[in-house]
């Protein structure tokens, strides 16, 4: 057998092995969708409150990380680290890090900006002003607001 043949041969068997792979997501979100339509309205809203319970308690009470939330707060076994991505866990706990990061940037009191050169700006707050930010451009662009009325926002 060439290399050639064999890297074909190594390829085509990834690409069997990808295909076999979402077809067995596909089956497992299909049986999973079954069980949830399959509850009663009360168990639906156990299991609601049990899971988000967990994942709160975890994520904004403990700063526990995605391992530690899946492991020691749900008790589950290494194979869920995988199913918890499947299903958009580990992006949603990874998001929930950042909105919790964005409030306490609500309370700071000092901005500073640092490139290659060092700090380039520092403001420290009044106590009345406050720091919001904005993506504009696509997201493209940073805007970083300072204002003493910013606390408005928040009502």
């Amino acid at each position: 057998m060439t290399t050639d043949s064999s890297n074909e041969r190594f390829f085509e068997l990834l690409k069997d092995f990808s295909e076999a792979e979402a077809q067995m997501v596909s089956e497992y979100e299909q049986k999973n969708d079954e069980w949830w339509n399959g509850l009663t309205e009360d168990e639906r809203e156990e299991a609601f409150y049990a899971v988000c319970k967990r994942i709160f308690e975890a994520r904004v009470k403990d700063n526990r990380s995605y391992r530690g939330t899946l492991y020691d707060k749900f008790g589950f076994s290494p194979h869920m680290y995988r199913a918890g991505m499947e299903c958009g866990f580990f992006t949603l706990h990874n998001m929930l890090h950042e909105a919790l990061e964005y409030e306490a940037m609500k309370a700071v009191t000092r901005v500073e900006v640092i490139d290659k050169e060092g700090r380039s700006y520092t403001k420290y707050l009044d106590k009345s002003e406050r720091v919001w930010y904005n993506l504009q451009d696509d997201d493209q662009t940073l805007k970083i607001f300072i204002d003493g009325k910013a606390w408005e926002k928040d009502l």
